[in-house]
């Protein structure tokens, strides 16, 4: 090898440590879950991975309730969400019931996003959202996805304005949102557009979700949803 091919390869090298693996920015909501009975019940994460124009959010669900250390009711659950810029274009998911295991996965075609869970395989319009809302865009649209079970319903989603809500204690500026279809959800978001809680309704109990902890994560490589979902079940 002459001098100059040594130097052309020593730039090569340089660039590829340079470029290196796409690097992605992370940022980690834990939500406390609270019961009206039965107090503080579990815990639910988004963890949310921005590499460019995708996103990857992965969901662990994790609710266990106990009477007189005798357990009651649990759930568990794995989820994996990918974006292509504003659009859902992927999903993944796995839930344990309370021993009841449902599986629900999705796919964008075309126009198009077909879910195939335990209640069969539907083919929505693409402007079809999953149900976690860990962004406010979640909010633009009138069609929904279960992410437990993969039911799609047609949703009303009601702007009720600013309102000053009781969250971990103190006092907060809230922006509130209903999300209406066989039941009623509600959606808090704070004024740096986080969201901060949410409710939603298990057989007519209000289950209410407030943020405990958000963190952004140092960079690291991107992974993709298949990836995570791998992860998750090891």
């Amino acid at each position: 090898m002459n001098r100059f091919d040594a130097y052309a390869a020593g730039i090569s090298v340089i660039v590829l440590l340079a470029t290196g693996p796409a690097w992605a920015e992370q940022h980690v909501y834990q939500y406390d879950v609270q019961h009206p009975t039965y107090g503080n019940i579990g815990t639910y994460t988004n963890t949310v991975t921005q590499d460019g124009d995708k996103t990857d959010v992965q969901t662990q669900l994790h609710i266990a309730v106990k009477v007189l250390g005798i357990s009651m009711f649990h759930q568990d659950a794995s989820r994996v969400e990918h974006w292509q810029k504003d659009r859902f274009v992927g999903f993944e998911g796995a839930t344990d019931d309370n021993g009841k295991k449902m599986n629900v996965t999705g796919q964008a075609q075309a126009d198009s996003f077909v879910v195939t869970g335990p209640l069969g395989t539907v083919t929505a319009p693409a402007r079809v959202h999953p149900s976690n809302p860990w962004t406010p865009t979640i909010l633009n649209t009138d069609l929904m996805m279960g992410t437990k079970t993969g039911k799609v319903t047609t949703v009303k989603v009601t702007d009720t304005g600013e309102q000053n809500i009781a969250f971990g204690g103190r006092m907060m500026q809230v922006h509130q949102f209903f999300i209406d279809d066989d039941k009623h959800q509600i959606v808090w978001i704070g004024t740096d557009n986080t969201v901060v809680g949410f409710q939603t309704s298990e057989d007519g109990t209000p289950v209410t979700f407030v943020l405990k902890q958000y963190n952004q994560a140092s960079a690291k490589p991107a992974v993709t949803a298949s990836q995570q979902v791998e992860r998750s079940g090891q």
